[in-house]
């Protein structure tokens, strides 16, 4: 590990460095060689560059291998010629001696480990950012034995200053990425994972919350044994992501990357705490069929109001309800009132529309290409709605706990983009989250399927009345003459009328197979339309 004094210019120099090879290499170099020289050049300088970027985090260690984790995962952004050579930052850091492993062991229990031990393995199993893992028998059951790093503590503190003072020049000169929230939510995490007993309390929750799925495993901690700067637990056979086939099954979906999918929506949506770290080398798939999640030491949790936003943006986006989705970013506090409803509910629509372009016409999602992107298109819209890219990165704004949720959210794309890159992660998410999530909510448990139906119906009205209905509820109809007044209270007429009459018919429908509950809220809702035809006619008949 590099000293204190030479880690921050290490970095600033290597990111200049590529910075300038890159423009050397594709703005210069280009115009001289045919294509297929150039894809030879190209290729070999993002493997040297991959090489030399791993080569780099394993000399800083502690905090820069944990961004190093971070950014070897990003297959369906990176490309993956580059991404290979970051791979061993996994799991494969290089280790410290054994005997100052011990030192800090002893610490703790005034003994080697050795002497507590039946047996132990002075050869490291796994290196990680912040500690180091040791395989060991006790009480006649392999266990894992991790042990935080000799001066870890003084060592993060150091590189969390510098990443600070980084992360403020890109937010201040470059782009806004709420500085402040990142770096606090860093700070936290790193800070968590300096103190092996927030990870216990981390892993014996997680447990009991998974107590009753049968697909996921939780490793067993040996209580005794764990303290501040020492975690045991039992040790946990199996395969890691890139261990595991990558092909495709047809017409099927992975069913290592369902188990996944479906945890992760159990954590965030029903739990409310999550594994925030799920990058391939805490994610074990045993052979029994179980996925098994080690390393506790990033969690977060999340509130019932956040995971209910959550949701409203997502059933939003699913039946292309973009009022619904800007609604509940502002309620989320992820964008401030310097964007107009109406610009962020078109930035909105146009984001959903140009996803579901990609998902249709993408066959591969990994390592994707500008031209698949196509950022210019985006800034084109920017222009053509009147809104400067930096008004829209400045009233952006990161909410708390959502640095995890990000990090979640990429590490999990890298994870799908590898073992299955032909199918998106929206296709794997649709089923357990419509069964675990929309299934749980008190509205479709009151109405059964039954009800589920007339939901979905409903959520499909019309996009004009849709958008008639939003702008209606927030007075922002500008009637410029009459005879706009008069077709808008004819439009008023129609639409309650219509509404009325099927709130009525279902309110009656309930009440014959003595659904109580939904019967009456149709009938409330059948009357409320009905007082809303009745005062739209008398201001019809006024006007005429």
């Amino acid at each position: 590990m590099k000293p204190d004094t030479n880690r921050s210019g290490s970095v600033y120099s290597f990111v200049f460095k590529t910075y300038l090879q890159y423009f050397y290499l594709s703005k210069i170099l280009k115009k001289f060689l045919s294509k297929e020289k150039y894809e030879i050049k190209r290729v070999q300088f993002l493997k040297d560059k991959g090489l030399e970027t791993k080569n780099l985090f394993f000399q800083l260690g502690g905090v820069y291998i944990k961004i190093g984790q971070f950014v070897s995962n990003l297959f369906h952004i990176l490309p993956e010629e580059f991404l290979w050579e970051l791979q061993d930052l996994q799991d494969k850091i290089p280790p410290r001696d054994f005997l100052d492993i011990d030192k800090r062991w002893q610490k703790n229990f005034e003994k080697s480990m050795v002497q507590i031990f039946e047996t132990v393995d002075t050869t490291s199993y796994a290196s990680a950012s912040t500690a180091q893992v040791h395989i060991g028998i006790y009480q006649n059951k392999k266990v894992a034995i991790k042990t935080l790093y000799p001066g870890i503590e003084e060592t993060a503190k150091s590189d969390l200053k510098t990443i600070s003072k980084v992360v403020w020049l890109v937010d201040r000169f470059v782009i806004k990425i709420s500085a402040n929230e990142v770096v606090e939510q860093l700070q936290t995490m790193i800070h968590q994972e300096l103190d092996l007993r927030t990870e216990l309390k981390n892993l014996k929750i997680l447990k009991q919350m998974f107590a009753l799925e049968k697909d996921f495993y939780i490793p067993n901690p040996i209580e005794e044994l764990c303290g501040r700067h020492t975690l045991v637990t039992e040790f946990v056979e199996g395969k890691k992501i890139y261990e595991l086939p990558g092909e495709q099954i047809p017409n099927k979906l992975n069913p290592n990357l369902e188990k996944l999918i479906k945890a992760y929506i159990l954590m965030i949506f029903e739990f409310r705490f999550f594994h925030a770290d799920p990058h391939p080398g805490n994610l074990i798939f045993m052979e029994t069929g179980e996925l098994c999640l080690i390393d506790f030491g990033a969690v977060q949790s999340i509130s019932e109001e956040e995971t209910q936003t959550l949701e409203r943006i997502l059933v939003g986006a699913m039946r292309k309800d973009y009022h619904l989705v800007s609604e509940s970013l502002y309620e989320l506090g992820a964008v401030t009132e310097s964007l107009s409803k109406e610009e962020l509910t078109q930035i909105v629509k146009y984001s959903l529309e140009k996803l579901n372009r990609i998902l249709a016409d993408t066959n591969h999602f990994r390592n994707l290409s500008f031209d698949t992107l196509k950022p210019g298109e985006d800034l084109r819209f920017l222009k053509e709605i009147q809104v400067s890219l930096k008004r829209l990165l400045s009233s952006l704004k990161l909410p708390p706990n959502f640095l995890s949720l990000h990090r979640v959210l990429a590490l999990l794309l890298g994870n799908f983009s590898f073992l299955d890159p032909t199918r998106s992660m929206i296709e794997y998410a649709e089923k357990p989250f419509s069964q675990i999530v929309l299934k749980g909510s008190n509205f479709k448990k009151l109405w059964r399927d039954e009800g589920e139906e007339f939901l979905t119906s409903l959520f499909s009205l019309p996009k004009e009345l849709n958008d008639f209905l939003y702008k209606w509820n927030r007075g922002e109809f500008s009637v410029k003459d009459e005879q706009k007044s008069s077709e808008l209270k004819l439009r008023e007429i129609l639409t309650f009328g219509i509404l009325g009459s099927l709130f009525f018919y279902f309110g009656m429908y309930y009440a014959e197979k003595f659904w109580k509950e939904p019967s009456i809220i149709f009938y409330i809702l059948s009357g409320l339309s009905f007082w809303s035809l009745a005062k739209s006619s008398l201001s019809y008949w006024k006007l005429k």
